[in-house]
Parts: C-alpha cells; structure tokens; sequence
C-alpha cells in the first residue's frame, strides 16, 4: 500500500524517509509477549513497569498528546504515511529499558517490545521499517538478540537508550553489542529520554530543576554528548569503521561545538584517545549522522540554515518524533529548507542521507 500523489502534497515527487516514529505499546499487550513471571509483573506492576518520572509535561492538559494514532498499524500508516505524506517510516517501540532495576526482566522486555514490533507494525506494512530495542545492561544477551533479529528484512538498526546508561556507551563492556550490529549489517541509533533514566542517574542536576522546561531543554543533547564522547575517547568507530551511528531527538545546534571542542581537546590529549587514527570531527563526519527534531528556532531563522551548512546535508536526516508532544511536521522543515537551501539539500536530508546511513533498498 502506497500513499498517492494528491495525498502527499509538496512531497509527490521526492521520497521521505521518517527516521523517529514512535509506537506507544499498552503494557497489558506488551506483557503478552513476556513469559512468566515477566507477563504478570508488566501486566499488573505495582507502578508501572517502566517508571517515566514525575515531571508535568502536558501543561495541565493544554498540550494535547495523539498516542491513539499509533495504536494500530493502520492508524500509524493513516497518520505518516498518507496526512504527512512520509514514504518510509523508521519505527522504534519506544522502550525506557534504562530506568527497570532488574537485568533479567530487561532483556525480557527487550525480546518482548521486538516481537510486537514486528507482528503488528512490521509484518502489515511493507513500507514500515523497524530498530531492534536493545537491553544495553546485559551486553551478551543484548548481542544474541541482535543475531535473532538481524535476519529480519524489515530491521534497519538498533534503538539504543543512552540516558541513564552506566557506564557511557563506548565503554569496551558493550563491544559485543556493537559487533553484533556489524556482524547483521545493522546500523546504531542512539535516543535520549527526559523520563525517569535522566531523573534517576544523569546528571545529578536533574533533581535541582524548578521546571520540565530545564530537564527537557537540555536532557537529550546531555546524553547524546556524553554518548559521542564515550564513543570517541574510547575509539568505537575506529573498531568498527563500517558502522554508522546515529543521534535522535536532540536536533542539530549542539553538533558543531562537539566537533570543534573535541578537535581542541585531542589536540592537547591524543594519548588519552589511543585509538584514534584521525580527528574526532572526522569521525563524526565520516559514521555519525543526525535526526533533525527538534528543529530550533533562532530569531534569524537563516541562522539555522548557516548550522546546517556547517554540519552538510550529508549529516542530516528528517524526524518527526511523532506522536510526541513536541513532534515537528515534516511541513515545517521542508518550507525551511525551501527558503535557504537547494533542491539537492532538501532531497538529501528528507531522505537521501537515512538511505545511505541505514544502507536501505527503498
């Protein structure tokens, strides 16, 4: 089933690749997928067995959430692919794996949200494409899980919680999860929460804020630059140079002062990051790429144009974190990059650079 041409508006002719959608998976049918004791703990919890933390995020009721839209296969298509005119959508469970206590019933749940993932989104749509959950707290488990879903046509990569992750994600303790990615041809995908692992274990800040506003301004960059700078310090992408790497929902501004910053560092300190064979901006160029949302807003909306010059089309690919509060319509990028960019920019980041970093045969 394909979305037509008048349904799809300004993108008929140019394919659209969604690198952040997100499911919203009603715990009693996820703990279907469990085995005992796992499906009567995350079918009657004594919480939630997956704590989100306390923050007020829907401003007393005024901002609206549409998790209904992604409840079914249908719905979700109905939602991004035919209103949004999104020809590809990358689907990810949206699991907080980080914030459950117990290593076993992680890796449970990790099993679990795949193979609902797959039965009810994957398997009725061949235009949806899917991230393999990842239970990062038991690194050899989490490998084997990798190895049953690599063989999976609709599996593009893995969805990897870095907020709350202990230690950092380029720790050598996780290699074996980034083998197995390399080993299925899977690319890495690294998403942020503002939910319980950032109250709960990074930063230490978290519990000073007044407001959501603060925690959910700086939560996800926070653990993306931690992420990039494990990863970098302790030579990840040199070990394993034919994987690509991705960052979602942290938008793009913070990129560029990582990469200036790191040079400076490395310069100073190349012995501290032994592996490395060139400068970090490099390899940031080379094996990271970048989902777009949150897109910022500067008063000079050209000052986000010059942010994207810095960092190339090349890096840069559309998300829409729906159905989440603060998703961004696809609309609003693609009339931004109308008014500053070129044709062959705007093909590139609406689809072009997901092909290339996820290698997809779209």
């Amino acid at each position: 089933m394909t979305s037509t041409a008048d349904e799809r508006g300004a993108f008929e002719e140019t394919t659209v690749v969604d690198t952040d959608v997100h499911l919203s998976i009603p715990f009693d049918e996820l703990a279907e997928y469990c085995e005992e004791p796992y499906r009567s703990i995350t079918k009657h919890p004594t919480y939630t067995p997956v704590h989100r933390g306390g923050w007020n995020r829907y401003m007393g009721g005024k901002i609206e959430t549409e998790k209904e839209n992604v409840r079914s296969a249908d719905a979700l298509y109905e939602k991004i692919c035919v209103e949004f005119g999104i020809d590809f959508p990358l689907i990810n469970a949206f699991p907080v794996l980080n914030s459950v206590p117990e290593d076993d019933r992680a890796v449970e749940l990790m099993s679990a949200y795949n193979d609902y993932l797959l039965e009810n989104y994957l398997d009725e749509y061949e235009q949806f494409l899917g991230l393999c959950t990842v239970a990062t707290q038991d690194p050899a488990a989490a490998a084997e899980e990798i190895d049953r879903m690599g063989s999976e046509q609709s599996i593009e990569g893995l969805y990897l919680l870095n907020s709350g992750a202990q230690p950092p994600l380029g720790d050598p303790v996780y290699d074996p999860i980034y083998r197995a990615a390399a080993d299925n041809d899977l690319h890495v995908a690294y998403h942020a929460s503002a939910g319980a692992p950032f109250a709960k274990d990074f930063p230490v800040q978290d519990t000073q804020f007044n407001r959501f506003l603060e925690n959910h301004m700086l939560a996800h960059p926070w653990a993306h630059m931690m992420t990039m700078s494990s990863l970098i310090v302790n030579g990840t992408p040199a070990k394993f140079p034919d994987l690509n790497f991705s960052f979602l929902e942290a938008g793009v501004s913070w990129v560029p002062y990582m990469m200036f910053r790191f040079n400076k560092e490395y310069s100073m300190r190349r012995s501290e990051a032994p592996l490395l064979e060139k400068s970090p901006e490099e390899y940031i160029r080379d094996q990271f790429y970048f989902s777009t949302q949150p897109v910022g807003e500067p008063n000079d909306p050209s000052h986000l144009q010059q942010i994207i010059d810095v960092l190339g089309p090349e890096s840069l690919m559309l998300s829409t974190d729906y159905p989440h509060w603060d998703f961004d319509h696809p609309d609003a990028l693609d009339r931004q990059i109308r008014r500053y960019g070129d044709e062959e920019t705007r093909e590139r980041i609406l689809s072009g650079t997901a092909i290339e970093a996820f290698d997809l045969s779209i």
